[in-house]
């Protein structure tokens, strides 16, 4: 769906920001104002369409806060801005490490005033709606139920990373001050009641507008709201069925299907295939600049040009600009049987070829230069030596040095770097903010519906359907001639079997964070694979949520207060 550009607005969150006066320069297009704009078709369209450029904001560049401090992810290696880090390095720490973290890390405070400022646009959207001139009734209700699920979307994001949080519905005209916190269970019953709200019969299981909000969205947003709910302390007792429930709906529909092979989801083209459900839309046509993709395709990785002497330069556009924010843990590497899973190969890269020559060495391009051997396969010093007889300038980075080559912990700052998002026509960015892969995010998809399925049948009592969810998904991602292999029964099936294989399927996907928190595992299986937040060993219970931005407490009236131990 084309985003377009809201040039005319007077949307503005008091919760988190300093000041509105300069937050926009608009400029108007017409000789009406703000509020006769909104309320005429175009201008109301316009303003729904702000609503889903949102999710660009919150989502186009480090997903720092669903990442960091967890079992698969750790820090790697902050990058420099301008040559400074920005505290860039002090704040990934605090998430990642989490004994330091304060009220005042940006990437918190950012993240917070992103999706309040987002719940506002859906508010401003939802209260002009009423006196929309010039369009339809049916659009009308068809918006409002876009608009009522982003908003429900971002509260759920909202409740997670924070707890107690405000829950604000009204079009902010004027400076407001006063935003009471509600309990845990109270926002819950809010992002329900708002998804109950939007009836099957208002939106169509396929847009004609591609990338807008379907009734497979809004099931599978109120399956995962019921999910994480049925692990609270104020859980409805079918919580849990009601999950199964509502993402079998999605499951046995006609809408969604998975794709042939694992590989194929990602397939660069290949976005509007029928596995996703919900993503983040960058058209290139509606992204306003060359600058304004995202960053999916960089995160997970690291410079050849910086950590290999030679045979890649800055700039190289074979395999792009990767960074190591985020750097694998050796745990989500051993995972995988890569004898029968395909998952492996299709996730991680693990060979590069040079792309520019050295001749002091002999180095010629298309040379292998880097190599790492699979994880789980025996990799032995006659292995070695066989590899180099034949690529004789090949670096071979073994599995014990998959590690971060900062503060003496002995690693390379190496790995097999994360290529199932990679863009080919994403370009080299103009600086390490700026984002250019078009390729969209992925929110939900239909494997993502599967396992969730599988855990809210385990939490359910029927260990056997929980089985049968998951055989479904790790067969598609059989090497042809495995698919027994890849059968789950019912006595395999655990939390942490389910973890795991969404750890294998779900690789960069944003949702890490939120997994292990939802299943109460967070501390423990950080603590036991994430080496730095182990050495720091500062997590307890507190950490479940985040520290409320300190600038929203000193402008509140004292009625949000900090969570605990903050």
């Amino acid at each position: 769906m084309r985003l377009i550009k809201l040039y005319t607005a007077c949307i503005c969150l008091s919760l988190g920001m300093s000041s509105c006066a300069d937050f926009l320069e608009e400029e108007n297009r017409s000789n009406i104002n703000a509020q006769e704009y909104f309320v005429e078709k175009d201008g109301f369209e316009s303003l729904v369409n702000a609503a889903y450029a949102s999710l660009r904001t919150v989502w186009k560049n480090e997903p720092w806060l669903f990442c960091l401090g967890v079992d698969i992810y750790t820090r790697g290696e902050s990058e420099l801005i301008s040559g400074s880090y920005g505290n860039r390095d002090v704040y990934s720490r605090e998430l990642n490490e989490y004994g330091s973290l304060k009220a005042d890390n940006e990437f918190v405070g950012n993240f917070y005033s992103n999706v309040y400022y987002a719940i506002q646009t859906c508010n401003t959207a939802i209260s002009k709606s009423e006196s929309v001139v010039g369009l339809s009734e049916n659009v009308r209700k068809q918006r409002v139920a876009e608009l009522r699920f982003l908003r429900a979307y971002y509260y759920y994001l909202l409740v997670e990373q924070f707890g107690r949080i405000a829950i604000v519905t009204d079009e902010i005209e004027t400076p407001m001050l006063s935003f009471p916190q509600k309990s845990e269970q109270e926002v819950y019953k809010f992002i329900l009641d708002e998804l109950d709200t939007i009836d099957d019969n208002i939106l169509p299981e396929v847009q004609s507008d591609y990338g807008r909000i379907t009734q497979g969205a809004v099931k599978h947003l109120q399956a995962l709201v019921y999910l994480t709910r049925g692990y609270k302390d104020f859980a409805s007792s079918d919580d849990f069925s009601k999950a199964a429930a509502l993402c079998d709906e999605i499951i046995n529909g006609t809408t969604y299907e998975l794709q042939p092979t694992f590989a194929d989801v990602f397939k660069t083209g290949n976005e509007k295939n029928n596995e996703i459900i919900f993503s983040v839309q960058y058209d290139a046509s509606s992204l306003g600049g060359q600058y304004n993709g995202n960053g999916q395709q960089n995160l997970f990785g690291f410079e050849l040009w910086t950590k290999v002497v030679s045979g890649f330069e800055q700039g190289n556009t074979t395999y792009g600009w990767k960074k190591n924010q985020f750097m694998c843990t050796p745990f989500l590497f051993s995972l995988f049987d890569t004898s029968i899973d395909s998952r492996y190969d299709a996730t991680f890269k693990s060979e590069f070829y040079a792309t520019v020559a050295d001749p002091s060495i002999g180095l010629k391009v298309g040379d292998l230069r880097v190599y790492f051997p699979k994880y789980d396969q025996t990799f032995t010093d006659a292995d070695k030596a066989e590899l180099l007889t034949e690529h004789s300038n090949a670096i071979v980075v073994t599995k014990d040095r998959w590690k971060q080559d900062i503060e003496n912990v002995g690693g390379t700052g190496m790995c097999p770097m994360v290529w199932k998002f990679y863009d080919p026509n994403a370009t080299w960015p103009s600086n390490n903010t700026n984002y250019t892969s078009t390729k969209d995010i992925f929110l939900f998809r239909l494997a993502d519906t599967y396992l969730m399925a599988a855990e809210a049948y385990y939490q359910a009592g029927e260990p056997d359907l929980a089985a049968k969810r998951l055989t479904t998904v790790r067969q598609r991602a059989a090497i042809p001639g495995h698919k027994d292999e890849m059968v789950v029964t019912s006595s395999d099936v655990n939390i942490d079997f389910i973890l795991d294989e969404r750890a294998r399927e779900l690789v960069g996907e944003y949702k890490r964070w939120m997994d292990l928190k939802r299943t109460g595992k967070l501390i423990e299986r950080t603590l036991a694979h994430n080496n730095l937040a182990a050495r720091e060993n500062k997590m307890d219970e507190h950490i479940l949520v985040r520290p409320i931005p300190q600038s929203v407490i000193d402008q509140t009236e004292g009625e949000i207060s900090q969570n605990d131990k903050y």
